[in-house]
């Protein structure tokens, strides 16, 4: 044995204490998992548009952003993730591709978000910035943080009606198309696309398409 002392954790301490059986390890990392997750309150005095990433940049994108006074939202979830050995963890992974929400106040804002390396672009549509309104936003990271929110407002934020989305992988990889239709329980799109010189709707998964 070394010199050192040994801590013992607080609520370890405190059930002794009252004479109390303490908590499973594991219980007490719920807790404290359960205890951090705060719920992710948005600026309603921005107006909140729709960034393009570059592959991994995301979250550093994201900070960048938000050290310079520019509201910017990360999406990400919490997964248990199982290694080849059995062993679990728990990892936050982004819920969208290469995407984030930045807050701005005026078009210095917009030139600064424009300007950082992280970012491809900020998303237009017909020549207007795509716009989500502040609600709809917070609904949204309440629905994915766990904090209430509702399906609708996940559907409007991931994608809109009318939106024109390219197919990203399997043998309609490249094509471009318009949503037609939103399931968001299963989160499956009924794409429009032109096949053979005609529009044809396919479903597809959310992760098997993104914005154009």
């Amino acid at each position: 044995m070394s010199g050192k002392k040994r801590r013992i954790a607080r609520r370890r301490r405190e059930a002794l204490a009252h004479d109390r059986p303490p908590a499973p390890r594991a219980a007490e990392i719920r807790r404290r998992r359960r205890a951090r997750a705060a719920r992710i309150v948005l600026a309603t005095d921005r107006v909140w548009l729709v960034a393009e990433t570059r592959p991994r940049w995301a979250a550093r994108a994201a900070r960048d952003l938000e050290a310079t006074g520019i509201a910017a939202f990360d999406p990400r979830e919490e997964v248990e993730l199982t290694s080849p050995s059995g062993r679990r963890r728990t990892a936050r992974v982004p819920l969208l591709h290469r995407t984030i929400f930045v807050g701005l106040r005026d078009d210095g804002d917009l030139a600064r978000a424009e300007g950082h390396p992280g970012i491809v672009r900020v998303l237009f549509r017909d020549g207007r910035a795509v716009v989500i309104a502040p609600a709809v936003l917070q609904g949204f990271a309440d629905a994915v943080t766990g904090h209430g929110g509702d399906e609708e407002a996940v559907a409007a934020v991931l994608f809109a009606l009318g939106d024109g989305v390219r197919v990203t992988v399997g043998p309609l990889a490249a094509l471009r198309g318009t949503i037609e239709a939103v399931d968001p329980a299963r989160r499956r799109y009924r794409v429009a696309l032109s096949l053979f010189g005609r529009e044809t709707p396919v479903v597809l998964a959310e992760e098997e398409i993104e914005r154009e």
